[in-house]
């Protein structure tokens, strides 16, 4: 149902962080700048990461993504990605779930843990998406936690498969 999409996972965003001091990695490159431009909303990194993905992607999946850890959030540039995605004869379930607590950032010495997540996302009530493939995409992942909290609560609300995708992950 998903192409060759989750091959994606491996990239990494070269960014380091230590305490409460963001550090430059050495290794910082093209590519994670471009998905720190996408973080921003900026159109030409949702222009250039959906002309990446989007032959990728099956028509008829369901496509969601992993809320802000800013429950005052409520677009992000995952999600603008997302909703063009969608577009293509995929169903736009977009914001199904949203953060109703604002957590910590995790880059900045929040806590880690799937509960944390758990505990402060919910889904929409008036969306279904009972026997829905779901594509739960992220902009950048440290631990996992998000999607694996994301994927058990669509599970939770009758989804038949979800496959997690982010586009870097934090070293």
């Amino acid at each position: 149902m998903i192409q060759g999409i989750l091959s994606y996972i491996v990239i990494t965003i070269n960014i380091g962080w230590t305490g409460n001091e963001k550090i430059k990695n050495p290794l910082f490159d093209v590519f994670s700048g471009r998905i720190l431009d996408l973080k921003e909303g900026k159109q030409t990194a949702i222009n250039y990461f959906y002309n990446l993905l989007n032959e990728e992607i099956c028509e008829g999946v369901t496509i969601c993504v992993v809320p802000s850890s800013n429950a005052e959030k409520t677009e992000s540039g995952i999600g603008k990605l997302a909703e063009k995605l969608a577009e293509n004869k995929r169903i736009n379930k977009v914001y199904f779930l949203q953060r109703t607590k604002s957590i910590d950032k995790l880059a900045w010495g929040g806590r880690r843990d799937k509960q944390i997540h758990l505990e402060t996302i919910s889904a929409v009530e008036n969306m279904d998406i009972t026997d829905n493939i779901i594509l739960l995409m992220d902009d950048v992942t440290t631990t996992g936690n998000s999607l694996y909290a994301c994927k058990e609560i669509l599970m939770e609300k009758g989804a038949k498969q979800v496959e997690m995708f982010a586009l870097g992950k934090a070293i």
